[in-house]
């Protein structure tokens, strides 16, 4: 239910929410939009931004505080996951709201939290956002929980698309580290503290997929992929279900899986002759084999199998995916989930006698070009057996690497960053949340559902957020004299007023949703009125005009 709150002062109106708005918040974002314009956005940014002024921010966290205050409430102090954090960003990249200095000022001596952050940098030739940056980390460092810097290549500024260019994104990613290195020093690497996170593109085949038995065993061909039963089997593949999550918050899954030979090749058949000569180690044709653990799931598509879902023994991680059609999911394919990055580090530093999880301290610049090396020689190993995952390698995962190694060096950080488990994470293909659905060209036809155990550890119904309970977020509202915007311009999250508010809303912990997706029940909605002055609306054009986002060459 929404309810719109129109008393005309906002302390009053605040006083009519509910405890769970200020105890449970987590999203208190200052800004709705984007510039990046990111094809894999998992909230449905829009292009303008409408964001609270430096008056609009320090009168509405006032407020809150004072509401709280009379109430006795903590804010942000009634949720498992991060109490008394707030994360000032949902459907924005905070590293273009130029008052993000003043938000954590406030945020820490007037609301009494902390915050993290999550951008994909900021361009260096905005002298308002440049000198606004250097001062957050100068003087505001202890309002900080984490720090997180999107390593992505859907990025306006990574694509070179619409005036941007690559080499101006690395310079200006490569500004925004050495700016923020202080900072990230002082909190400590790790994923939940300071670090930079990649995430790629996902490798998708869409080929017939068939599932038959061939001379008593069990196969499944998918393009390049071929799986076999390592032992004689008649009947169907059982159901995988992820039971829980151990201590380490690692998926338990019903069943160990099942023993299969998985062989890569463009040329082989699904032939009597072709099962007999893989399981006998004498096929002929180009190829590569291993072994594998295989599992049959089941999504709100339906069922799909998954060889080696999880993290190997020695880190590495070589995950497959293979869909059906069904009467949901309209067509057949596969992904190749292989964190290439990751299993070339593991590689390297294996080499070089070191454990996984171990520093590699004396690391230098020519190890991080042998694994740049390395990822190419890869590529050039795939080529004969599966073009397709070559041309993946060649075309999106080194691009990306390459361009992550430069501005580190840039930026001056040791060589050692880069093999750093704890700085530089290897997050694996991007996930089916918004408009990242697309990107899975038929796939997956529920937005927001797990299409992969990992998925469905993260955001899924076995997942920690199942046990956290709403959440709530407050952000400022797309304001037009029109009334009404199309949703590319204000995003899909956020409707479109004629006078300045403010929404605060509910959310599913799962899909960041105002709709509880186990129960289909709406949660709970205000929309405030805000002081007229209190939010200012920048365009696409404007926002380029002004270098608020990174990679937009100098001239």
């Amino acid at each position: 239910m929404t309810t719109a709150t129109v008393m005309p002062g906002l302390l009053e109106q605040l006083r009519a929410l509910p405890d769970d708005a200020f105890t449970r918040v987590q999203y208190i974002a200052p800004q709705v939009g984007c510039f990046n314009g990111c094809a894999m956005c998992s909230q449905f940014a829009g292009r303008d931004t409408w964001g609270l002024t430096k008056d609009g921010l320090t009168g509405l966290f006032t407020a809150l505080a004072q509401a709280a205050a009379e109430r006795n409430l903590v804010i942000a102090s009634g949720r498992i996951h991060r109490p008394r954090v707030v994360f000032p960003y949902l459907d924005n990249d905070i590293g273009s709201y130029r008052h993000l200095d003043h938000y954590a000022h406030l945020a820490r001596d007037v609301l009494g939290v902390k915050l993290r952050i999550s951008t994909v940098g900021y361009s260096a030739h905005s002298k308002d956002l440049a000198v606004m940056h250097r001062r957050l980390v100068e003087r505001h460092s202890g309002s900080f929980d984490g720090v997180r810097f999107s390593i992505t290549p859907y990025t306006l500024g990574f694509t070179g698309r619409s005036g941007t260019d690559r080499q101006a994104y690395i310079d200006d990613l490569a500004a925004a580290l050495r700016t923020y290195r202080p900072l990230l020093d002082a909190l400590g690497h790790g994923a939940a503290t300071a670090a930079c996170e990649l995430r790629f593109a996902p490798l998708v085949g869409i080929h017939p997929l068939t599932d038959t038995h061939v001379s008593g065993h069990h196969v499944l061909v998918c393009g390049p992929h071929l799986l076999i039963s390592c032992e004689r089997t008649t009947g169907e593949l059982p159901e995988t279900v992820i039971e829980r999550l151990d201590e380490r918050t690692q998926p338990v899954y019903s069943r160990p899986g099942t023993e299969y030979l998985h062989v890569t090749s463009d040329q082989a058949e699904p032939t009597p002759e072709t099962v007999r000569a893989a399981l006998t180690g004498s096929l002929t044709v180009p190829h590569q084999v291993r072994r594998v653990r295989l599992h049959c799931f089941t999504n709100a598509d339906g069922p799909y199998w998954a060889a080696d879902p999880d993290f190997h023994a020695d880190g590495s991680f070589t995950a497959l995916h293979l869909y059906p059609a069904t009467g949901v999911r309209k067509t057949s394919g596969y992904t190749d989930a292989s964190r290439h990055l990751l299993n070339t580090l593991l590689a390297h530093k294996q080499a070089r006698g070191l454990a996984r999880r171990e520093e590699f301290t004396a690391a230098t610049g020519v190890d991080v070009d042998a694994v740049l090396a390395a990822l190419s020689a890869r590529a050039d190993e795939l080529e004969p057996v599966d073009t397709a995952a070559a041309a993946h390698l060649r075309e999106q995962i080194h691009p990306q690497v390459a361009a992550y190694a430069a501005a580190l060096e840039r930026a001056d950080y040791p060589p050692s960053l880069f093999f750093s488990r704890a700085f530089t994470i290897d997050t694996g293909q991007i996930v089916n949340q918004g408009r990242a659905e697309n990107l899975f060209r038929g796939l997956t036809a529920t937005n927001g559902e797990p299409m992969t155990p990992r998925e469905e550890r993260g955001f899924g119904q076995a997942s920690l957020s199942t046990v956290r309970g709403p959440i709530w977020r407050i952000t400022p509202l797309p304001l037009t004299a029109a009334g009404r915007l199309p949703i590319a311009v204000t995003g899909k999250k956020n409707q479109a007023t004629i006078a300045p508010s403010l929404l605060v809303e509910e959310l599913d912990p799962c899909h960041l949703s105002p709709v509880m997706r186990t129960t289909g029940c709406r949660l709970r909605r205000h929309v405030l009125r805000l002081p007229d002055g209190w939010i200012e609306h920048t365009s696409m054009k404007e926002g380029r005009a002004a270098f608020a986002l990174p990679g937009l060459p100098a001239a």
